[in-house]
């Protein structure tokens, strides 16, 4: 499991992303935004990323990780052997359109408040609400992958089976499980036994783990 955090900064509709249209899709995202990453990764496939990531992680609730508004990237495969593909004229498409409203609907200055399924009040409200659906709900989801790459190159991601949620999330709401080597098992347990006293933090029951050579 990895967890990872990216600040940034630049904000429409209430997201923090910098969207950059000159970003290659060989980066694997079109934009930077603030989330935290998940890999939902099968028991009998650890071994491989531990190769990549290390034999530390932390396991979390999966229905919990959705509840709280995590969900499954979407891959985009795209081919260095032609760039003509749709995954490499996706990026432009999309950025075609927010350039649009971004063009002929600027940035209102004021504060607007509005409740989320209504229909906008005027075409400023629309395309804001457009602006922000996109960003949000489809280029923070974009994960962009080389089809020709072979399952074991570190560029290949798509076998992280990656999800993510805007913002952080609380691990002990989520935590179930702890992977890492024997020899620090003990510490760990010590560790979150002093995070319990007293009710600091409501950790439940949590499995340790190690993964197999």
């Amino acid at each position: 499991m990895e967890l990872r955090t990216c600040e940034v900064a630049g904000q429409r509709g209430g997201i923090r992303t910098v969207r950059d249209p000159n970003r290659p899709v060989t980066d694997g995202e079109p934009i930077q935004q603030t989330v935290v990453c998940f890999c939902d990764i099968p028991r009998d496939d650890l071994p491989f990323h531990a190769r990549r990531y290390g034999r530390f992680g932390l396991g979390v609730c999966r229905s919990v990780v959705a509840q709280w508004g995590g969900r499954p990237v979407i891959y985009v495969p795209f081919s260095r052997k032609s760039y003509g593909t749709w995954g490499a004229r996706f990026p432009a498409l999309l950025n075609s359109v927010l350039d649009g409203l971004d063009h002929f609907f600027p940035d209102s200055p004021d504060t607007r408040s509005k409740v989320e399924g209504e229909p906008a009040k005027d075409a400023q409200e629309a395309a804001d609400e457009a602006s922000s659906l996109i960003t949000r709900d489809v280029l923070a989801f974009l994960k962009f992958w080389d089809v020709d790459l072979p399952e074991d190159h570190p560029e290949n991601f798509y076998m992280e089976r990656e999800w993510r949620k805007f913002g952080n999330l609380g691990l002990a709401l989520c935590l179930q499980e702890i992977i890492a080597p024997p020899q620090y098992h003990k510490d760990l347990r010590s560790i979150l036994d002093a995070l319990r006293v007293g009710g600091r933090y409501l950790i439940g029951e949590v499995e340790f783990t190690s993964i197999p050579d």
